[in-house]
């Protein structure tokens, strides 16, 4: 049995006063392992609250925009009333997206897009009623960014309404599901959307891909550049600080070596014969990338795709349908990763293989998991489950403890974000602890006291060198112009950009002398 509730905010510019209560739903029918029948509980309330007004729903992955748009739409037919529900994603045509837009910015009739982060801003769509979030959010940077687009007529207010989809518990059921990771997140997330935090930039990284593109930039610009010219530019002048000459050199002789970048007699650099297509080919003038979908392929067979933010690894156990799978290959040019089935109990609901979660985030789902007060914008089944996710907590003694589990299994709370847990599971892997980052937990497939050993032998690491704690990670290049980088750069990079080693080696100390 699933059980899906419905949350609701509703706020004026100052989002931090104004709530109204919210609805309910449960799909009693469906099996535990199929979300459809939620997903189509999901719809059927879509439906009936923001059809005759322009909306933006927002799944989490491309492939529920479709199915969302496709219900939505049938929906409206067996009413015998116009479609209002438009699909809007990067994989459609120019011109479909354009049919959507065109359609919001109408407005009459009324018009709803089913989307990803196509939408979230830049695109003039005209005036949002409601925004709808089937999911946990990416970020509270993105919610933000995403209930932006409502309220924008004077004295209009922003709405904002989600949907989280939570299971009935069994004994059986994992601990994330216990703790109801997903609404919990959701929570925590709308809190300090309310109080005005988002997360901050990312600073000091290596950024060695937007360098590469800085490099071309200047030799095209320039008609040709010396190397001392690149580095007073980009490097001294502090735009770039954080590259030390030898990774300099090293970037400037690969990407000879790609032929982006060829030398004359005199020394100075020009476009190569691959880096003179590249400059004159317009997608040259962006710079930056989304996460790209992998497919999961088994026995080489399909079993749907997904975006992942996280270091992979062979070996790793990732979950997706519903179930746990093993990583056997992962192949970057095709974006594909070969699994087979893994072993294990149920699979929690919440995979966690988004977006990286911020430590604030994971601080205020403490605070929210500590708290007892009710939460004033949760309708009454929401507040049912986020008390029993409360009563779990404590039962499970996380208030207190940070690892908890059995004599072959632990589970370690570090109430830190991705950026740190990334990096400690992949410390505790490099001193042969095989670990996965889970979303709230760490789980580590050694007892208490191993684990606690392993911890000890982190917290006094020197992790100057990365390439050893990164020698197995499949999917380090990100970036639009990471293939061009050197390996022993595109670690350096990687790790400044999605690690945070030295907070990782920090919480170890701190684990293990006080666990």
């Amino acid at each position: 049995m699933l059980r899906m509730a419905d949350h609701d905010i509703l706020a004026s510019d100052d989002v931090q006063s104004n709530f109204v209560h919210i609805s309910d739903m449960t799909d009693e029918g469906a099996e535990k392992e199929d979300t459809s029948g939620t997903k189509v509980a999901i719809a059927g309330h879509l439906y009936k609250v923001l059809r005759g007004h322009n909306n933006l729903i927002f799944p989490n992955r491309r492939q529920e925009v479709e199915l969302f748009a496709d219900r939505l739409r049938s929906l409206c037919e067996n009413d015998g009333v116009p479609n209002e529900f438009w699909p809007h994603h990067g994989s459609l045509s120019k011109e479909l997206r354009q049919d959507a837009e065109r359609a919001l910015k109408a407005g009459d009739p009324p018009a709803s897009a089913v989307c990803t982060t196509t939408l979230e801003l830049g695109i003039d769509i005209g005036s949002i009623r409601t925004v709808a979030q089937i999911g946990c959010p990416p970020s509270v940077a993105s919610l933000r960014q995403r209930l932006g687009r409502s309220g924008r007529r004077p004295g209009e207010p922003a709405m904002l309404r989600a949907y989280c989809r939570e299971r009935s518990l069994t004994d059986k059921s994992d601990l994330s599901d216990q703790l109801r990771e997903g609404l919990v997140q959701t929570v925590a997330m709308i809190r300090l959307l309310i109080s005005g935090w988002f997360e901050p930039p990312r600073s000091g990284g290596l950024h060695a891909s937007t360098l590469v593109q800085q490099f071309l930039s200047s030799i095209a610009q320039l008609g040709g550049a010396s190397a001392a010219q690149l580095w007073a530019n980009l490097i001294a002048s502090g735009s770039f600080a954080s590259v030390t000459k030898p990774d300099f050199l090293a970037l400037l002789k690969g990407m000879g070596e790609k032929e982006l970048i060829v030398q004359d007699s005199s020394g100075l650099l020009l476009p190569g014969e691959l880096g003179e297509r590249l400059i004159n080919h317009y997608e040259f003038y962006t710079a930056f990338t989304s996460d790209e979908e992998f497919r999961l392929l088994r026995d080489g067979k399909p079993l749907g795709s997904l975006p992942v933010s996280k270091p992979l690894t062979k070996g790793q156990r990732i979950i997706f349908g519903g179930r746990r799978w093993q990583v056997q290959d992962v192949d970057l040019e095709a974006k594909v990763i070969v699994v087979t089935p893994a072993r294990g109990g149920e699979p929690p609901q919440f995979d966690g293989l988004g977006a990286q979660v911020d430590d604030r985030v994971r601080l205020e789902m403490r605070n929210v998991l500590m708290e007892t007060t009710s939460c004033p914008f949760l309708d009454k089944h929401a507040q049912a489950l986020l008390d029993e996710a409360r009563s779990n907590f404590h039962a499970l003694g996380l208030g207190d403890a940070a690892i908890i589990g059995s004599a072959s299994v632990s589970r370690v709370a570090t109430w830190r974000g991705d950026y740190t847990n990334d990096a400690l599971a992949l410390l505790l892997k490099h001193v042969g602890i095989q670990c996965e980052n889970t979303g709230l937990f760490l789980e580590v497939a050694f007892g208490r006291e191993d684990t606690l050993r392993a911890l000890g032998v982190i917290g006094q690491m020197d992790i100057s060198d990365v390439e050893p704690i990164l020698e197995n990670v499949e999917n380090m290049i990100r970036e639009k112009w990471d293939w061009a980088l050197p390996r022993s750069l595109l670690m350096k990079s990687f790790a400044s950009s999605h690690l945070d080693l030295q907070a990782a080696v920090t919480t170890a100390q701190r684990l293990s002398e006080k666990p």
